[in-house]
């Protein structure tokens, strides 16, 4: 069903990743994003505050041959020790919505150079259906979590320590599918309904309704 965010981030990855260029994982989880980038020839440091994410992370890096130039260390995203303007990009999945969102920003915008981007992947929380369930699952996650998603709003906090902001808006009808994902419909539907997203989420006024945003943030305001 997030394929086409994931494609959408991937393609972001391809683009801008390359040999010399430094990257941050940031909360990195088990590190598939910081992998991904490494196997383009970007230099990864990923950081979590879990140390069994960052032990996860730095076993799947060997296991993918990629530990020369992708490492995982145990940090605070919202106290770095990273040396001001020390990396081109970043990149980040479903994490600003667990921290501080203007404490982490302040030290992305820090630790970025003057020209270096990010992309971050993060679930809204206007869609009522989607909210709700949240609520109906506190096994799922945190209560604080579900305060804290993310939502258009948060675009202008970023807008405070970047100066370029771009945003798309995934998955809508495409969630209908997902009882179905499993079965010989799922790939003849989803096709269609994904074209349809496309459509409905092209402008911030119905886009705010789906389930991912993506979000590139370019220039750091120092």
């Amino acid at each position: 069903v997030t394929k086409s965010s994931e494609d959408y981030k991937h393609n972001w990855l391809d683009k801008f990743c390359s040999k010399g260029k430094k990257i941050l994982d940031f909360a990195c989880g088990s590190g598939e994003n910081g992998i991904y980038a490494a196997k383009k020839g970007a230099e990864c440091i990923g950081i979590d505050i879990s140390p069994e994410g960052v032990q996860n992370a730095n076993k799947n890096a060997k296991e993918l041959d990629v530990n020369k130039n992708c490492k995982f260390v145990e940090m605070d995203g919202e106290n770095m020790t990273f040396e001001d303007n020390f990396f081109d990009l970043g990149v980040e999945y479903g994490a600003l919505h667990h921290v501080d969102l203007d404490k982490a920003l302040a030290e992305l915008s820090r630790v970025l150079k003057p020209e270096g981007r990010m992309i971050c992947v993060e679930a809204l929380r206007h869609n009522p259906l989607i909210h709700a369930y949240r609520k109906r699952t506190p096994h799922l996650r945190t209560e604080w979590e579900v305060e804290h998603i993310l939502g258009v709003e948060s675009l202008d906090v970023m807008k405070k320590y970047f100066e370029n902001i771009s945003v798309k808006f995934f998955h809508l009808t495409t969630l209908g599918l997902v009882p179905i994902r499993k079965t010989f419909l799922f790939p003849i539907l989803y096709p269609i309904l994904d074209f349809i997203d496309k459509i409905l989420l092209s402008s911030q006024l119905i886009g705010k309704y789906g389930w991912i945003m993506v979000v590139e943030i370019h220039k750091p305001r120092k």
